[in-house]
């Protein structure tokens, strides 16, 4: 499945099932706006270890490198399931 730039996250598939929706909080890493968004948990990655890690996917082209590279704020995230019956 394609990835979709600010809207798919990596994760440790072991702590996040992989297709879960999750909201995130955050601050951008080149202007410091707050990032609030719905994404989805669509990928994994060798570095992403542990309940509370994720790695935001920027997109591709220079900004997003950039942004990318400087991307090492701490997040809240929370992983939304269907509530049981």
């Amino acid at each position: 499945m394609p990835l979709t730039p600010l809207r798919s996250i990596a994760v440790d598939r072991g702590e996040i099932p992989l297709g879960s929706p999750v909201w995130i909080v955050a601050k951008h890493p080149l202007t410091g706006a707050p990032i609030r968004r719905l994404v989805l948990a669509q990928d994994t990655g060798g570095a992403i270890k542990g309940p509370a890690r994720a790695d935001l996917f920027w997109g591709w082209g220079e900004e997003a490198a950039e942004a990318a590279g400087r991307m090492k704020e701490t997040a809240t995230l929370y992983v939304l399931e269907p509530a049981a019956p």
